[in-house]
């Protein structure tokens, strides 16, 4: 019979949870970008274009097309296999995290932190507007490292003294 503490909800299962819905919402963004890969799509979606009257929505839709378009099927399916991998990863990490297993503390650990040092040169180097959005994003990775570290230095300590 599971005890009451392996069914709370803690800093561990919330992280975990947090990581399995950046993959659930990048799994969606995935499958949509492989859809765009049919071309027959791509022409139902410019004739739907022509129907909108706001010419602001049309001008903005018809750009994101054409660079989509731009990129290339090839070029748009390595970035669909770079997102199916890294949506991969965050699974890992979400479900070993809500099992509190120590290797998806570390995972955690080495995937977020290894990314914090190209979000902090967007943040300060980036040519695009700073928002909170990414000022957010960049301080909840950090606090979710500090916070891993922390668990991980204050278990293993635990477990050797035990």
């Amino acid at each position: 019979m599971p005890s009451a503490a392996s069914k709370r909800i803690d800093g561990l299962r919330l992280i975990g949870l947090f990581k399995m819905g950046k993959a659930v919402l990048l799994l969606a963004t995935t499958y949509g970008l492989y859809r765009l890969l049919n071309p027959d799509l791509l022409v139902r979606i410019q004739d739907w274009l022509n129907t909108l009257s706001d010419t602001f929505e049309r001008r903005m839709l018809e750009r994101a097309l054409d660079w989509l378009d731009s990129l290339g099927s090839a070029r748009l399916g390595n970035i669909l296999l770079v997102t199916a991998l890294y949506t991969a990863v965050l699974l890992t990490e979400g479900i070993g995290l809500w099992l509190r297993k120590t290797w998806a503390e570390w995972l955690t650990v080495v995937a977020t932190g290894s990314l914090i040092p190209f979000e902090l040169y967007h943040l300060f180097f980036g040519h695009h507007h700073r928002t909170y959005a990414v000022l957010g994003a960049t301080a909840l990775n950090i606090i979710i490292v500090i916070y891993l570290v922390y668990q991980l230095r204050t278990g293993r300590h635990a477990r050797r003294s035990a």
